[in-house]
């Protein structure tokens, strides 16, 4: 068995050669296809991870994982492809992952914007999601992020100035603080991101429009607005080819049960709606929510959070056109967003939520506390430590300047590489629980009885022994995207009771058992669907005649059991 290092990030060329390993050395549980190519002519590779053996990907209920909607957040894209390693690697070594295979299928896209992966981990580039132009082709005046003194990282840059609003921090002076209204006396700067201005009049500095403005997870169709109202969402819904690949594989994958797509930072497990409050959403779908977080938050020790309540800050111009409120507000699948890594809780500050705007003291005092632990923790990074001290610079356009700072790449928004490992572990051990919660159907009982000659009545005891029902969650019933079971008979004879087809509707799963059904409260129970379901037939038929019932739905698979009668 291989090992494979999860030390680094991987560059397009390592992610695949490794993917088109893992398909080569386990061909019965793995197969690699590509979505797209991209406009940089790279693929987006999707990988179809079960056992063949017991049974087709369709037919199985599934589980989803995604990577690499933002292109800077790759610990997300390691962490997907982490999960696909220890799928493949860990089958029939591990009782879990051998029976998850055996019993359904994960689908795990690692890469969505390879082109943009590719621009963030080669070059010194900061951006958000893929390196393509927009909203405008020409490059605009003003400000513009580049490694201008060679080190291969965007810093921040320092010119002093009697009007600047900043100072050092007298704890450490690699940190900007605001200066005070009082302050009078001493050195002050302004205070820029690393870069190089276009169109310079030789006295305003201001921010450029961003020249690779594109946001992928604002171009769903659910909940789209324009530019105007939403940066990044592109021209229209699906615009990017990158994400129409996405959504076309999702619709061509009805039996995905539930998701999570990764993204950094901040550590938190984070689920929808994203588009109103909690109260106003489904009640169970909510509880369902909450209770699997409770297992990522075990796992990972990430909070688990309602978006639109607990992680936005504007609830009436909220981010719109997103992956997961498109999953689970259209498509009813249950998708969550997990943030991976939180370089200020590694460093002692407490992890509150709801989020509120930090006064300048709370900021002051989380970048002390973050940039003493990088000090502290992160010692392979090349070169030494990624907070480099103000160093002078002369700059075309500013003269003499100060260039410094932390490499926010790789300790705020990504963790350092030697800290991948341990990041990337964790969410895979929650992957592996969230996704045993999937739907199971079972044929519990498949008897044949004889009741005169050549007369055989044949009783089929159906149900569901996984966590959630067979219609998923109530929002997908809503929606009417939740596939009802169907019950279908093979014999060689005639039915004299009972259909040869017919619609089960749907099987409850143990999570309609809620805390006050625990409390003694029983109540509820006559409104829930039964986990199980009886059928019976009569059929006329010889002696020996195989007798096979299916059971099926798109989105939870299919079983078959046959009795001989």
């Amino acid at each position: 068995m291989k090992p494979y290092k999860f030390d680094h990030y991987y560059l397009y060329g390592e992610l695949t050669a490794c993917l088109e390993e893992l398909a080569g050395d386990y061909p019965q549980l793995m197969k690699l296809e590509s979505i797209c190519t991209t406009p940089g002519g790279r693929e987006v590779w999707a990988c179809t991870i079960t056992n063949a053996a017991t049974g087709a990907a369709l037919t199985k209920p599934a589980y989803y994982v995604d990577g690499l909607h933002h292109a800077g957040e790759v610990t997300g894209s390691m962490a997907a492809l982490h999960f696909a390693v220890t799928l493949v690697q860990g089958y029939g070594r591990e009782e879990a992952i051998t029976r998850l295979l055996d019993t359904a299928t994960v689908y795990i896209i690692p890469r969505i914007s390879p082109d943009g992966g590719e621009a963030y981990l080669a070059t010194a580039e900061k951006l958000r999601s893929v390196d393509r132009p927009y909203p405008h082709e020409k490059r605009a005046p003003g400000l513009h992020a580049k490694d201008m003194d060679g080190d291969g990282v965007i810093r921040l840059m320092r010119l002093e100035s009697p009007a600047g609003a900043w100072k050092e921090c007298p704890e450490d002076p690699r940190v900007m603080m605001r200066r005070s209204p009082s302050d009078r006396t001493g050195k002050f700067y302004e205070l820029y991101f690393e870069g190089d201005i276009e169109d310079y009049d030789g006295v305003h500095v201001f921010p450029a429009e961003n020249k690779w403005g594109l946001d992928f997870n604002r171009n769903y169709p659910f909940g789209w607005f324009p530019e105007a109202r939403q940066p990044g969402a592109g021209k229209y819904p699906l615009s990017n080819p990158e994400i129409k690949a996405v959504a076309d594989f999702v619709l061509a994958h009805p039996n995905i049960c539930a998701a999570v797509s990764y993204h950094t930072s901040g550590g938190m497990y984070i689920y929808p709606p994203g588009t109103k409050h909690e109260k106003d959403a489904e009640p169970r779908d909510m509880r369902m929510f909450r209770e699997l977080g409770a297992m990522a938050t075990q796992e990972t020790g990430y909070g688990c959070y309602n978006i639109f309540d607990d992680f936005l800050t504007d609830t009436v111009n909220y981010s719109s056109g997103a992956f997961d409120d498109w999953m689970y507000q259209s498509q009813g699948i249950p998708t969550y967003t997990a943030e991976l890594w939180d370089l200020a809780v590694r460093a002692g500050i407490p992890d509150e939520h709801p989020k509120k705007p930090e006064p300048p003291e709370q900021q002051l005092k989380t970048t002390l506390a973050c940039f003493k632990w990088v000090d502290e923790h992160v010692t392979d990074y090349p070169g030494g430590c990624p907070i480099k001290p103000w160093t002078p610079f002369d700059h075309p356009q500013l003269g003499k300047v100060e260039i410094g700072s932390a490499d926010f790449k790789f300790t705020f928004q990504n963790c350092p590489p030697g800290y991948l490992e341990q990041e990337v572990e964790k969410n895979t051990r929650a992957q592996l629980r969230l996704a045993q919660a999937l739907p199971q159907l079972a044929i519990e009982r498949l008897t044949a009885r004889e009741q005169a000659p050549g007369v055989y009545q044949v009783t089929a005891l159906v149900s569901n022994t996984g966590y959630l029902p067979t219609f998923v969650c109530d929002e997908a019933r809503h929606l009417g995207t939740d596939h009802p079971l169907t019950a279908a008979v093979q014999v060689e004879g005639e039915l004299l009771s009972g259909e040869t087809e017919c619609r089960l509707g749907h099987l409850e799963g143990f999570s309609a058992m809620d805390d006050t059904m625990v409390a003694g409260d029983f109540y509820d129970m006559a409104k829930t669907q039964p986990t199980k379901k009886q059928l019976v037939y009569v059929v006329k038929a010889d002696k020996g005649t195989p007798f096979t019932l299916t059971v099926h739905s798109p989105r939870v698979g299919r079983v078959e059991a046959t009795v001989t009668l």
